[in-house]
Parts: C-alpha cells; sequence; structure tokens
C-alpha cells in the first residue's frame, strides 16, 4: 500500500508512514466545544424514542430524536435566560398566571376559572412547554357535549395561561388557540310580553316590583341588589358590574318604574336600596324562593331573571333609542354584543318592515 500522503510504499496494515509518519486511518472529526454557557448535548443510554438531551445552566430544556434537534432547540434559545421557570408544570403556570390575573377579576370570575382548571386536572404535573394542541383537545373531548359558552370559558383559560407563558419565555407559540370547540348554536332568549308586564304591575307584591325595576333598568339582577341609596338619584341610579364599560354608569330608570325605586328608598332600612325588602336579599336566593315562584303563581312562563334585561333592550330598540345610547345603558364595551345578544325582533315588527 502507499502512503496517503508521500505516496512512498509501506508495509500493509501500517497505522503511520515510516517516511513522513502520518497517520493512516482517517478518524471522524471531532465536534467543536460549545462556548461556555451556551449549553450542552448528550446522549442518554439505552433504547429510546428521543435519546439525545438538550440542556443548560443545569436546566433540561428537551429530549429530541435527533442531535440535530437538540442542537436546533439550543440555538433557538441563545441569548435567553434560562431558569427552572422554563419547566413550570400546568399547575404552576396556573398559579403564577393567576396571581396576576385574579386581582382585576371578581369572586365569580375567579370561581370560573377555578372551575376551568379542574378540567385539565390530567396536566396538571406535565410540563407546560411540552403540551401541544391535542393534548388541550384531548382534556376537552369529555366536556363538548355542554354549552358552548361553557367550553369557550375552558378554552379562554389555557389561552391566558399559554400568553403569559410566551411573555416569560416559556413558549414561541399558542397552540391553546388552535383548540376546536363544539358548534354554537345560538337560541332566541325569551323576553316578557307586554302582558306579562301587566301581570306583574297588576299583581303589585314587593317580588313584582324587583322584577320591574330591572325590566324598566336593563340592569343584571346582581347589580340591583348591589345599589346604595347613594346610588338612588329620582331619575337614575349609578351602578353596575362585570366589564370596565359596565362599572359605575348611569343607569336612566324608564318613568313606569321611578314609583317602584322611591317604594324601596322609602322602606330602607340599611344603606342597601333593597334592605327594607321582605324577601331574600342575595341574587341567588331571590331567584330560586321569590322570582321562580311568582312567576309560577302569574302564570308567566318560565324566564331567567337575565331575561328582564333582554326585555329592557327590545324594547328600548323599538322606541328608536340610538344604539350608542343603549350600549352605554347596558355597560357594553361594543354595540355588537348588544345588537346580537340582548335586541329581540317579534313577527308583527318584520311583517311592518316590509310593508309599503
Amino acid at each position: 500500500m502507499n502512503c496517503i500522503k508521500c505516496r512512498a510504499e509501506i508495509p500493509a496494515g501500517g497505522i503511520f508512514c515510516p517516511f513522513c509518519g502520518k497517520k493512516q486511518i482517517k478518524e471522524p472529526r471531532k465536534a467543536l466545544k460549545r462556548a461556555n454557557g451556551t449549553g450542552t448535548v448528550y446522549k442518554l443510554q439505552g433504547r429510546r424514542r428521543r435519546p439525545w438531551v438538550a440542556a443548560r445552566n443545569r436546566t433540561i430544556l428537551g429530549y429530541y430524536e435527533t442531535k440535530t434537534a437538540a442542537l436546533e432547540c439550543l440555538n433557538r434559545l441563545a441569548g435567553r435566560e434560562i431558569s427552572e421557570r422554563y419547566n413550570m408544570t400546568f399547575e404552576e403556570v396556573f398559579d403564577a398566571w393567576k396571581t396576576e390575573h385574579y386581582q382585576t377579576l371578581t369572586a365569580s370570575g375567579r370561581s370560573q376559572y377555578d372551575i376551568s382548571f379542574q378540567v385539565f386536572s390530567g396536566l396538571h404535573k406535565k410540563k407546560f412547554r411540552d403540551l401541544r394542541t391535542a393534548d388541550f383537545q384531548t382534556a376537552l373531548e369529555p366536556h363538548m357535549g355542554k354549552k358552548h359558552s361553557t367550553v369557550s370559558k375552558y378554552k379562554q383559560l389555557i389561552t391566558q395561561m399559554s400568553k403569559w407563558a410566551i411573555r416569560e419565555e416559556l413558549l414561541t407559540t399558542n397552540f391553546a388557540s388552535f383548540v376546536r370547540l363544539p358548534e354554537q348554536v345560538k337560541q332566541e332568549k325569551e323576553i316578557f310580553s307586554d302582558t306579562d308586564i301587566q301581570r306583574l304591575e297588576q299583581n303589585g307584591s314587593e317580588t313584582a316590583k324587583i322584577i320591574l325595576m330591572l325590566i324598566y333598568t336593563g340592569m343584571r339582577i346582581g347589580e340591583l341588589f348591589a345599589l346604595t341609596l347613594d346610588d338612588y338619584h329620582g331619575r337614575y341610579v349609578v351602578g353596575g358590574e362585570k366589564t370596565e364599560a359596565g362599572r359605575n354608569r348611569v343607569i336612566p330608570i324608564c318613568p313606569e318604574g321611578r314609583g317602584y325605586f322611591q317604594y324601596f328608598a322609602e322602606q330602607a332600612t340599611g344603606a342597601q336600596l333593597l334592605s327594607g325588602y321582605a324577601g331574600q336579599h342575595t341574587p341567588n336566593n331571590f331567584r330560586r324562593r321569590d322570582y321562580y315562584p311568582l312567576l309560577n303563581k302569574l302564570e308567566i312562563a318560565r324566564k331567567t331573571p337575565h331575561a328582564t334585561r333582554h326585555t329592557y333592550a327590545s324594547r328600548a330598540r323599538k322606541a328608536g333609542m340610538p344604539p350608542e345610547v343603549l350600549q352605554k345603558i347596558l355597560g357594553h364595551a361594543d354595540y355588537h354584543t348588544t345588537a346580537s345578544i340582548y335586541v329581540h325582533t317579534d313577527v308583527e315588527e318584520l311583517l311592518r318592515a316590509v310593508e309599503v
């Protein structure tokens, strides 16, 4: 055989050339050592689907099928600070997220997120950065038979958490945003008819008065029960809840309803406007023990208290109230909510619209 460098004839099987000293066996080139602080890639022993590990600052960044994929992970994170936060679980991300987000929520809003959190109990101990759309979708599958609005709340939680994780550089993509929800079937909400309102006025009970107060202001039931005497100003009240647009807004009282507000203002025994009411003083108890029993007694079709708000919006639109005014009274951030959910059109109105 000949030397690969000087071409002199050397004994077969020789490792080095006796003339020029060149090593005759080619060895694979060693990978260049990565700069300090940029991380490392190593291979785990045994038969594994993802044997290659990318790590930095003693924090494992991920497991990969190939060395190239592990190196790409390090390159993506170049220049970014890596800490144990990078390996936060679903549960840990939720705790960190809610510490910030819950400060702006009501007790009811916090409760809804807590319920949504339990829906994803199977993911609580998993690293949040490892979760993908399929993981979230699988967790939601048992709940797909529920109302669209309910499942939408569940998705809202993981979407908000993912946004937080992206801000904290745990993620680069909001995989929760790709989750599919059950098809939304829009159902027409019932409203109180003129006959229903006439029956309530004829009844004259304090419970009937409260229902009419809701109908003549468009207030939410919780907003009405939260009013104080200081919030009452004769022809209007100042109150509201839920959104920024809904809080501390001026709510006019229709002339037909002003007498009912005056009645309770005169009957008040405490700071609350309805403190003198002889029935239940919390929205849930009022709904169950006072509201529904009175509807049954007056033979009015069962409707939720929120139907009073729908009734107000529809009556206001028929009376020609400008859309932007109705939006402010109801406390909506945009008119789309007012028009698509709270405004109702009856058959007679549709027929009149096409007559010339």
